[in-house]
């Protein structure tokens, strides 16, 4: 990429004639799409005059003049905008999957206007701008730090800030929750709108824009200097540091601009420098001029087709953040496959290498977490706030108690043992202990055959669910497994690739939120684990289910034990290697469906369980296997039971305490030891 690039080129490279006919054509195509359904009304002189006025006696003019035209303006304005700041973070990072949405910056910025709302109107009232700035530097300020050791890897800095976005989502998540009746249009607004009545949010928004963009601009010349690496640009008297706090400076000042005035449009940062890079912009002039212009473009097609759908539907909002989502998918995909500087920027070190923890005793392990789970259920079905303050339930009245506790409780721990299972396969198979069921997107391809059943009205039973679930799970696997042959199922490429996948996701997830209503409220509680929904049939069901997977695991042991040294080292001590890679592929698939149906697909158990067993000394597959399961079992447990009492006589999802603490120990782990080494066998 761009960053391993020596020094400046000699002679500035041609232009491809693709390049400006691909722009052309996105610009034509978005706008006749955005005006194509004025055609019936008004004539091409008409349509064009209602960006300055309109004729009062003529009902679609003052309509085209006060709503279409400011929509397609601003539009245009955003898109272009957010497409050099996008630019703009890709040369300084030397990263080209780097964006505003990538780092967290439009997350920490909705992040920002949330808690404000909640604690400080008086701050929106004065300024928007205040709170989303502040949200901004907040999560990119995070990305830094976590990353700082490790030389702003590239892709430990996506990593990171899709994690932090992950992790400023489950906060907001917790807020809407808690305080719904306040931010429940906060999170329709949130969705990504540009639906406007009049010209003055445009007016308002231009003149920050277009200062923005010029202070950009000015930092061309110093941000040049960047592609030489550090070591280089600092001799020839650049100050590298100073240069790159101002344009991150920047970037956010523009993002959280925009993110406060029209909620979050996801990728079109992303998305705009990426193809303009992939149609041949080489040098920083080329990618800032036309990723600014493929910005524009892009958000205007996709702005016309959530307007389609809203109009195709049944009237229901459809924001833009979920189109924009749409793109940022395949983006991510696409540059994968060009994606090279997977571990450090020139002249920088390269990150501490991992460690391997003294072998423990597996019975004193077990015995220990065992006893910890068996104290967890003890202390969740008896001890208990209620509405006279905590009391304890004696022994002989649980059964009373069973009713309202032990479902969920059972439930929740039978989906971290599933989940941590799930990554202990996953994790071992790829050789990559950043690999999990929420991190390769497999809890995502579960999640989103779940939201189209939601969304479709259908009446569909748990064992359904499952069934469905699992063909979820299953399919954004096998397509993960395609997109990683390319590069032999490298780590980088696997997590980035999920992560991809799990935008589709968050793009359904967008469009429910912002129908509102019972539909919403329904699926945010199941996406971040509402065990309050399990019942004792589902419960006693799900137990009979892991019994019958956990009796698969002895089979399992052999072929994860030998798969690790290779495939021909594999085949030649007898083992069929595509058959058992599929089988064990499968076996995590259904393991991940099964958790996700209770549990919601963002609990980061599964990152968090195999490390623990690995932590606490179990290196051999069967022992990690056993001490993986127990941890995620009492982790889920634990969270369950602290979802009842944190906020009573209010609920919490156990899922969403469970996101919460793993995003955090993923970070840490991430900002110790990166996202690229091995497990040891």
């Amino acid at each position: 990429m761009y960053a391993e690039a020596s020094g400046l080129p000699a002679s500035r490279p041609a232009i491809p004639a693709k390049l400006p006919v691909a722009a052309v054509v996105l610009w034509f195509g978005a706008l006749i799409a955005s005006s194509a359904p004025w055609f019936n009304e008004l004539d091409i002189g008409a349509l064009l005059s209602a960006f300055w006025t309109f004729d009062p006696n003529n009902y679609s003019s003052v309509l085209a003049h006060y709503s279409w035209a400011p929509r397609v303006s601003i539009a245009i304005l955003i898109g272009c905008g957010l497409g050099l700041a996008g630019a703009v973070t890709q040369q300084i990072l030397g990263n080209p999957l780097a964006s505003p949405t990538t780092l967290g910056v439009e997350a920490g910025g909705q992040f920002g206007i949330t808690v404000a709302t909640l604690f400080a109107p008086g701050l929106l009232a004065f300024s928007p701008d205040l709170a989303a700035i502040a949200g901004g530097l907040l999560a990119i300020g995070m990305v830094i730090a976590l990353t700082w050791r490790l030389g702003f890897s590239p892709v430990t800095v996506i990593l990171a800030g899709l994690v932090i976005t992950f992790f400023l989502g489950a906060m907001n998540m917790a807020f809407l929750l808690l305080k719904g009746e306040w931010l429940g249009n906060l999170f329709i607004w949130g969705a990504g709108s540009l639906v406007q009545n009049n010209w003055g949010p445009f007016m308002e928004l231009w003149p920050r824009v277009t200062l923005l963009a010029i202070l950009m601009l000015l930092l061309m010349r110093p941000l040049q200097l960047l592609q030489l690496g550090q070591t280089s640009a600092s001799a020839l008297g650049a100050r590298v540091g100073l240069i790159r706090a101002l344009a991150l400076l920047l970037v956010v000042l523009m993002t959280a601009t925009i993110v406060s005035r029209v909620g979050v449009v996801a990728f079109v940062g992303l998305a705009a420098p990426v193809l303009a890079r992939l149609l041949g912009a080489r040098t920083l002039g080329n990618r800032l001029l036309w990723g600014t212009l493929m910005g524009g473009g892009l958000l205007l097609l996709a702005d016309t087709l959530a307007h389609w759908a809203s109009t195709w539907g049944d009237g229901s909002l459809v924001p833009t953040g979920t189109t924009t989502a749409l793109i940022g998918g395949p983006v991510i995909l696409l540059a994968l496959q060009s994606f090279r500087n997977t571990h450090h920027m020139p002249g920088q070190e390269s990150g501490p290498a991992g460690f391997l923890p003294r072998r423990r005793s597996p019975v004193l392990v077990t015995g220990i977490i065992t006893a910890l789970l068996f104290i967890t259920v003890i202390v969740s079905m008896g001890w208990a706030p209620g509405l006279d303050g905590w009391n304890w339930t004696a022994i002989p009245q649980w059964d009373q108690a069973w009713v309202w506790r032990g479902p969920r409780l059972l439930a929740a721990m039978l989906a971290g043992v599933a989940l941590g299972l799930a990554g202990t396969l996953i994790q071992r198979m790829t050789g990559n202990p950043m690999g999990s069921p929420e991190m390769l997107g497999i809890s995502g391809g579960a999640a989103l055959v779940m939201v189209l059943i939601v969304l479709s009205g259908a009446e569909v039973s748990r064992p359904g669910q499952l069934g469905a679930a699992t063909l979820g799970a299953a399919g954004a696997l096998g397509l993960l497994i395609l997109l990683a042959r390319r590069h032999r199922f490298a780590g980088n490429q696997l997590l980035l690739g999920g992560l991809a996948l799990y935008v589709f996701m968050d793009a359904g997830l967008r469009l429910v939120m912002a129908s509102g209503g019972t539909v919403a409220s329904q699926l945010l509680n199941w996406m971040y684990g509402s065990t309050w929904l399990i019942s004792e049939s589902e419960a006693l069901g799900l137990l009979g289910f892991m019994v019958l997977v956990s009796g698969l695991l002895l089979l399992i042991v052999r072929p994860l034990t030998i798969l690790p040294l290779g495939d021909t080292a594999a085949s030649s001590l007898g083992l069929s290697v595509a058959r058992a890679r599929l089988l064990l592929l499968l076996l995590a698939a259904v393991l991940t469906a099964s958790a996700t149906v209770v549990i919601g697909p963002l609990s980061f158990v599964g990152l968090i369980a195999p490390h623990l067993a690995r932590v606490l000394g179990q290196q051999t597959v069967g022992r990690q296997l056993i001490v993986a399961a127990l941890v995620g079992g009492l982790l889920l447990a634990v969270a369950d039971y602290l979802s009842r009492i944190v906020v009573f006589p209010n609920q919490l999802p156990a899922g969403l305490l469970a996101a919460l603490v793993g995003g955090v120990y993923f970070l840490w782990g991430l900002s110790r030891h990166g996202p690229h080494l091995t497990t040891p066998e």
